[in-house]
């Protein structure tokens, strides 16, 4: 029977937590990560966060988004995380293959992500706001690597490890080939 909800639409926001020195609670926003389930769930967002094309580093607001942003995925993932280029916060992970898995995982839930080896690469921008584009990249990230960590089974992470793998072989075998002097 329809319940008349659309499946479709982006899921609803938690409310902010904050802590007694009036930081974002940023591990502490959802009762269970397992609530932000990734499969037959909804998108975070309804429209695609981007990457800012050319952001503003020395703003106040773009720093604030920076030092937001790489704090909550250290609070919600474990894992480290800096500014790499303006633009990108970096977090680096154990493997190519999670790193892949994901930006995948992450630009389904309309914030865009790529990689780059063991680095994942979430956007910043000098417009981002604390309960807009900063809490929907925390968010998308804390969905995924808690997916990944606690439901992801070990014979998917090695499978994508050997794909991640053989995409490496791959390439480097094309570079060969173009650095290889034509014979006659």
């Amino acid at each position: 029977m329809y319940n008349g909800k659309d499946k479709r639409a982006p899921m609803a926001s938690a409310p902010m937590q904050y802590r007694d020195n009036g930081e974002v609670a940023w591990g502490e926003m959802w009762g269970s990560f397992c609530a932000l389930a990734l499969e037959g769930g909804p998108p975070h967002r309804g429209e695609m966060l981007v990457a800012q094309p050319v952001p503003d580093t020395q703003s106040p607001t773009y720093q604030l988004a920076v030092q937001e942003i790489v704090r909550g995925i250290r609070e919600v993932s474990g894992l480290p995380a800096t500014e790499v280029r303006p633009g990108w916060i970096g977090v680096t992970c154990p493997s190519p293959a999670m790193a892949g898995w994901l930006a995948e995982a992450i630009v389904s839930e309309n914030v865009e992500a790529h990689t780059e080896a063991n680095l994942l690469l979430v956007p910043v921008g000098d417009y981002y706001t604390l309960k807009g584009e900063i809490k929907n990249v925390i968010t998308a990230v804390a969905k995924t690597t808690h997916y990944w960590g606690e439901h992801l089974s070990a014979e998917v992470k090695q499978t994508l490890a050997l794909h991640a793998k053989l995409v490496g072989l791959w390439t480097w075998v094309r570079r060969l080939g173009k650095s290889t002097p034509e014979r006659t």
